[in-house]
């Protein structure tokens, strides 16, 4: 086992915070994580993945270089999907991964490139309980290309899981992520996004469940290049018994990037006395004529909820229940695809 230091702050703070980074052992030897297709639409182009082509080689990862470099170094193969321009998909890609409890490190890889115009909505569910499982997406789109990618963590209690993101986004071209985790296990998320033309965005929803002692890692970095490039992301959570979380939000305002916007948001709900919530919201400015605000709203379910909802005959432990399964319904009422909406909010 080796340890990897990975979602590293871009401006650290005071170390005695212990938020400037997050560090998770990773096995010596990876193998590939199996995954199966569950709706693949015709138009899409499948291969497989080439993370030294000039096309992904030079695309930024959330997790960091560490991660990058574990990754190259596993060479466990994976797979690419390519919308070629002026194709509009309908249907969604559907991709199952599971992680097997065999005590063997387990690595997905998939690189996503739309041409311009392009539109594109790709689904990821994982499950399994991995000692340590580990995906790696990389992104990048033309002009006026839209990507929609939902990802659900269904893992189970025990796991240790490591998701990075990274992508390039051009003039009027974006992600639109929404992230659910619904399941247990410790977990890292992790995603950087370089807004490099003209109106390019990036919006992130994310809704999460943290119970028992496990840890949730947080990384999302937006890269303002562009001008008048937008960047939105609203996290959501509850944390339960003695969980852990951290989040770092970075809007990174680039010199250049006049009349760009981001906003960063997260709501916290803590369950119980025993949970620990960092939130470091981050902006970065070298340019003047910007936009960016951020802000957090943590703590308890007031004492006004409680009686009102005991008003209408509502127990408290339900009360509990309840707000805790709003957050993540929240979330998963905003995916893209119908089939994988209703499944999630029917298994709740």
């Amino acid at each position: 086992m080796t340890n990897m230091i990975i979602n590293k702050l871009p401006a650290p703070t005071w170390t005695w915070l212990r938020v400037n980074e997050h560090t998770v052992a990773v096995p010596d030897v990876l193998e590939k994580a199996a995954c199966t297709v569950e709706n693949m639409p015709s138009e899409v182009r499948e291969g497989k993945v080439d993370f030294t082509s000039i096309c992904l080689g030079d695309v930024e990862l959330g997790a960091g270089e560490e991660f990058r470099q574990m990754s190259h170094k596993a060479k466990t193969g994976g797979a690419s999907y390519t919308v070629s321009a002026d194709v509009k998909v309908e249907e969604p890609i559907r991709l199952v991964f599971d992680y097997n409890d065999d005590n063997v490190g387990r690595l997905s890889r998939t690189s996503i490139v739309l041409g311009e115009n392009s539109e594109l909505t790709v689904v990821m569910i994982f499950k399994g309980k991995p000692s340590f499982g580990a995906n790696d997406i990389r992104i990048k789109t033309g002009k006026n290309a839209k990507l929609s990618l939902v990802e659900v963590f269904q893992l189970e209690e025990g796991s240790n899981f490591v998701d990075s993101i990274g992508g390039k986004y051009q003039e009027k071209s974006g992600l639109k992520l929404i992230q659910v985790k619904s399941g247990d296990g410790n977990m890292a998320l992790a995603c950087c996004s370089e807004l490099l033309g003209y109106k390019s965005y990036l919006d992130i929803d994310t809704g999460y469940l943290v119970r028992g002692e496990d840890k949730l890692d947080i990384n999302y970095l937006a890269r303002h290049t562009g001008k008048k490039t937008d960047s939105k992301i609203n996290v959501s959570g509850v944390l339960r018994d003695k969980a852990d979380k951290t989040f770092r939000g970075t809007i990174d305002f680039i010199k250049g990037c006049k009349d760009a916007t981001g906003d960063e948001r997260e709501d916290v709900l803590l369950m119980d006395e025993g949970v620990h919530n960092n939130t470091v919201p981050l902006i970065l400015c070298a340019e003047e004529d910007v936009e960016g605000a951020h802000g957090a709203s943590i703590g308890k379910i007031s004492e006004e909820v409680i009686t009102y909802m005991e008003s209408r005959g509502i127990p408290e432990a339900d009360i509990n229940e309840l707000m805790a399964k709003s957050r993540i319904d929240a979330v998963i009422g905003r995916i893209p695809d119908d089939v994988t909406k209703e499944k999630l909010l029917t298994d709740d």
